[in-house]
């Protein structure tokens, strides 16, 4: 009798995932979805800001020392994360400080991190919700389905944005920019202290970050996921 309750819930869970694909597929888009949110939360920790600054700051084309620039680095990330009491360089010489201009792309670079955050705490909530619902109606073995097919999809969205990255990084930094802010608010000097604080390598740095965190976290999901389907 114990053999044939097993042998019936693992087909109560095969038969409810072929049933409701569309609940299957929703869930992995969610898992997608959040381990992007995730990881790139783990991309604005002020280590990474620190080291990827100390690193990468262009002291060539600015006044600043080393030391300098990654101190206005460090600033300008806890401004667009919201951190209390962060206040940026501001003047009108670009050279030395955050202009007008500047600060205004700031600020809107501050509206998207905020509504990444927010849009990922909602997410993983949700998620969590929707995971539940999954293993107590259809069984753990569903429910690993899914979180082993979004970890491998997340995987498959590293591989993309990763080959895109580095065929033409510039045009995938431009893109976003293009898609996330309005035209003429994101050019600036090269040797302002925005462009010798925050210079392409730096950008590359936080998107190789970035893609080793997420890769790492789907990693750790689809692994769970095999284990429940076990």
């Amino acid at each position: 009798m114990v053999g044939k309750s097993k042998g019936s819930n693992r087909g109560r869970a095969t038969s409810g995932a072929r049933r409701h694909p569309v609940a299957v597929t929703l869930t992995v888009i969610l898992v997608v979805v959040s381990l992007l949110g995730l990881s790139f939360r783990i991309v604005l920790l002020p280590p990474v800001t620190t080291a990827l600054a100390g690193q990468t700051v262009n002291t060539q084309l600015s006044s600043l020392s080393r030391e300098e620039l990654v101190a206005v680095a460090e600033v300008g990330r806890a401004y667009v994360d919201s951190v209390p009491g962060a206040e940026m360089p501001t003047g009108s010489d670009e050279r030395t400080a955050f202009t007008p201009e500047v600060v205004r792309h700031m600020e809107d670079v501050r509206v998207v991190i905020q509504a990444a955050a927010y849009i990922t705490i909602a997410l993983c909530a949700l998620l969590l919700v929707v995971l539940i619902v999954i293993g107590t109606r259809y069984g753990k073995r569903t429910l690993g389905a899914c979180l082993a097919i979004g970890g491998i999809a997340a995987i498959a969205t590293v591989a993309i944005l990763g080959l895109i990255g580095v065929l033409n990084f510039n045009a995938l930094f431009t893109a976003m920019h293009e898609l996330l802010f309005a035209d003429g608010t994101w050019t600036f000097a090269a040797d302002s202290l925005l462009i010798c604080a925050y210079p392409i390598g730096f950008w590359i740095g936080m998107a190789t970050i970035w893609a080793i965190s997420l890769l790492m976290l789907s990693a750790l999901t689809s692994i769970l996921g095999f284990v429940l389907r076990r």
